[in-house]
């Protein structure tokens, strides 16, 4: 099978699982959520291995009680959280001298965890807010792709990711800021709020693929993981979410304040 047609089978398994969980319940999509996260943890310990440390499994467990408890308590229990991660952190660093690996353990937990509980956070304020956040992150990775690899010719940034093109990410862009305007609705924003909702997640998501291409270029790994055919592991499936949804929650957060009298 070819590039494409692996590449195109991995969204054919990956993306019918999470709408389909988010379209039954929350507590069907905590259920992928977290298997999402367990496969995330092992493939970051790949890389903190490829960095030359030693994983820390402590922080990777706390990590996924720091997604149940934010969930569970509110997206107002994510900050305790975040200080209970880095004491427990800074603790092994004492204890075993483990300083790059507690500290990588640490930062790449809280990348994986915060944004897959904003996900949930999303999803319990409604099902058209999921599924529009979905759509205006993976219509710019899908499109991207598409185009980057029938038309790209400009090399993005070689040195992190050779295969990606300008062409493929302004194509990508125009589908998340297209899509942001169609999916307005769904947010009960206005059509022009919608336009720059799909700008700025458009962006952020595509500074969430490079970073997670720029951990696996210094890790000297090709892919985070094997669990999708033609397309690496689940870190290499969700990176664009991972930075995506973080500015669609906090777009929509601003977008709330402001029409509030006195903000």
């Amino acid at each position: 099978m070819n590039g494409l047609g692996q590449r195109t089978l991995s969204l054919v398994i990956a993306l019918p699982v999470i709408i389909v969980a988010d379209l039954v319940s929350p507590w069907a999509l905590l259920v992928v959520i977290l298997g999402f996260y367990v496969m995330g943890a092992r493939e970051i310990h790949a890389l903190v291995r490829g960095l030359d440390a030693r994983p820390q499994w402590l922080i990777s467990i706390l990590g996924g009680a720091f997604l149940l408890i934010g969930v569970l308590g509110g997206v107002n229990a994510f900050l305790p959280m975040t200080m209970v991660l880095l004491l427990v952190a800074a603790a092994l660093i004492m204890v075993t001298g483990e300083t790059v690996g507690a500290s990588l353990g640490f930062f790449l937990t809280l990348w994986l965890a915060w944004p897959l509980g904003l996900v949930l956070a999303l999803r319990l304020d409604s099902v058209a807010v999921s599924l529009g956040t979905f759509a205006l992150i993976w219509s710019g990775d899908i499109v991207a792709y598409l185009v980057g690899s029938a038309f790209g010719r400009r090399r993005m940034v070689p040195r992190v990711s050779p295969a990606k093109t300008w062409e493929g990410s302004v194509a990508g862009l125009m589908a998340s800021i297209a899509v942001g305007a169609l999916v307005a609705p769904w947010f009960a924003i206005s059509t022009i709020a919608g336009l720059a909702l799909g700008l700025v997640t458009g962006v952020l998501a595509q500074m969430g693929d490079l970073f997670e291409s720029s951990l696996k270029r210094r890790a000297n790994l090709k892919d985070s993981g094997t669990f999708l055919p033609g397309h690496g592991g689940m870190l290499d499936r969700i990176d664009s979410l991972l930075f995506g949804v973080v500015a669609v929650f906090y777009f929509l957060q601003l977008h709330i304040q402001s029409r509030i009298p006195g903000h």
